[in-house]
């Protein structure tokens, strides 16, 4: 028909349209954000995965909880397994900032890993190595200089019977050297206790890493003393080198509860002794992340918007992924 209009379906017609575009937008927006929720969730259960075949889960008490833990410790622990901390790259993905580069080192991608293990800013500026000394500080059983106490190391530890037992401690403060008659070396580890009676060297090295590093840098530190084990085997010295790790976020690695083990410890005082360490390590990590610069809009309330109980329940799901792998491998 000359003069009729095109593209006309009726009165209303494209007011529908744009409501039904619209409605899709949102349901699509809805399923990516839930299709993003799951990738974080698949990627956290992978790393607990990896994370239970080398390390033992912190077995909290509600005693500790309660009396030794503030509740912003609890929350910082819990939201850093949950990867929901308002870290740069964080506050990208929920909309709350747009730059995603670390704002201290300017380098890398601001994740939370980043800042607690990987700046080289707070590297050289000794944040990392104080966290390190005040772990290695609950590991070190005698004070430095002074001899081992006999009665509590029991007969089937490393630690065998001698009276001259003397243990030298490495930290950012103070270094030590290690004496010309045992061994001419420039390498301290963190921990070298030695006995010239037994001819025996027990060497400590301690790592704080992140979680899912702890077998590459546990590697790393074997090698670097390599040397210095093969040299003081050439001097007749029997050697013991423990490369152990706690994890960043307080896990502490199996590499851990082995040394414990071989100095003789009960089982009391090495569940003591893993509780310490993890919650010195995860109190020097907390102090990184409160010590960092604070953007005015950085989202910070988000540590706070997650309920305690959907926190416990997440923690109570990550020591179900891992614990029977973890019990397992402890009694072999």
């Amino acid at each position: 028909m000359i003069g009729a209009q095109n593209n006309r379906v009726g009165l209303g017609s494209s007011r529908k349209v744009q409501d039904t575009d619209i409605l899709k937008s949102f349901i699509r927006q809805d399923e990516n954000d839930k299709y993003k929720i799951h990738a974080m969730s698949l990627e956290m259960q992978n790393d607990w995965l990896d994370i239970g075949d080398f390390c033992i889960p912190l077995a909290l008490k509600w005693r500790t909880l309660i009396h030794d833990w503030s509740p912003a410790l609890l929350k910082f622990y819990l939201n850093a397994f949950q990867m929901t901390l308002p870290d740069q790259s964080n506050l990208v993905r929920w909309g709350k900032g747009t730059e995603k580069t670390c704002y201290i080192c300017g380098k890398a991608v601001g994740t939370a890993k980043h800042l607690l293990v990987g700046c080289k800013v707070l590297l050289d500026s000794g944040q990392y190595s104080r966290r390190h000394d005040r772990v290695l500080e609950i590991i070190r059983f005698v004070r430095e200089g002074t001899r081992a106490i006999k009665s509590n190391v029991k007969p089937y530890s490393i630690l065998k019977a001698a009276s001259d037992w003397t243990i030298m401690m490495d930290t950012y403060e103070k270094q030590y050297k290690i004496p010309e008659d045992i061994c001419a070396s420039a390498s301290r580890p963190d921990i070298f206790l030695y006995s010239r009676i037994l001819k025996r060297v027990v060497m400590i090295e301690l790592t704080v890493p992140w979680e899912t590093n702890i077998p590459k840098d546990h590697a790393i530190k074997v090698n670097k003393y390599y040397e210095l084990t093969n040299e003081l085997t050439r001097n007749r010295f029997v050697v013991d080198l423990y490369a152990v790790e706690v994890g960043a976020r307080g896990i502490t690695a199996k590499s851990l509860y082995n040394l414990l083990k071989d100095l003789g410890l009960s089982r009391t005082n090495i569940n003591s002794f893993l509780e310490r360490t993890s919650k010195a390590a995860l109190v020097g990590s907390f102090q990184i992340w409160l010590g960092r610069e604070r953007n005015l809009d950085s989202g910070g309330e988000r540590i706070t918007r997650v309920s305690l109980n959907k926190l416990m329940k997440t923690f109570a799901i990550i020591k179900f992924i891992s614990i029977n792998k973890v019990i397992s491998s402890i009694t072999m």
